[in-house]
């Protein structure tokens, strides 16, 4: 079977993605993106397809977990 676009975007949520991130990243507003996982838009347009389809299928951290890794300790020496 055939994996859904509400699919993905329930998929990146369990990855720890928000609706605002998964917008942001396919630029579609945190409504457009809860349309499509909800079911009221069947799929995305045009270069949001593609986007979301290849956060999707790279296994991208949500940004905000990218975040916390990448921030540096700042501490200043004494």
């Amino acid at each position: 079977m055939d994996t859904t676009w509400a699919d993905r975007i329930k998929a990146l949520e369990a990855r720890g993605w928000s609706l605002t991130e998964i917008g942001r990243a396919i630029e579609k507003s945190p409504q457009a993106v809860s349309d499509i996982k909800q079911g009221r838009t069947r799929e995305p347009g045009g270069m949001a397809a593609v986007k979301l389809h290849q956060l999707h299928a790279t296994d991208a951290p949500p940004p905000s977990a990218a975040e916390e890794t990448s921030t540096p300790d700042h501490q200043e020496a004494a």
